[in-house]
């Protein structure tokens, strides 16, 4: 299998999808230099991936279990960006009405969040 196919989203065994549409990653961190894709909010991970004018993917994926922090960040109405805090590094998105990303994420992770700690206490 080409290593495109293998980049592009695929819903793994048990897997539901909560929210999916498109999105711009800012690579360097900051508003500009955006690479425009989609992204799919699972209720175990949260999936970027987009095909760059080279025709290379490119795909960010972080476990909900890894992310500790949600929120929007720039200018109101105008540079709003999801960021999405990890031990790896933040990742900042931008999206149109990025209120309606923040909510699920955020219940998305805390629920990951809960269940990981509920497994680890239970051993």
């Amino acid at each position: 299998m080409s290593k495109a196919k293998r980049a592009r989203f695929h819903l793994k065994s048990g897997e539901t999808i909560l929210k999916k549409g498109m999105m711009d990653y800012c690579a360097a961190g900051g508003y500009a230099h955006a690479v425009q894709g989609d992204a799919v909010l699972t209720d175990t991970r949260f999936h970027f991936y987009a095909q760059l004018t080279t025709g290379e993917i490119y795909t960010v994926e972080i476990p909900l279990s890894e992310i500790y922090g949600v929120e929007k960040i720039g200018v109101p109405f105008f540079t709003r960006s999801l960021c999405i805090a990890t031990d790896r590094g933040n990742y900042r998105f931008n999206a149109f009405f990025v209120g309606r990303w923040c909510k699920p994420v955020r219940a998305a992770a805390e629920k990951a969040r809960a269940v990981k700690a509920e497994h680890t206490d239970g051993k």
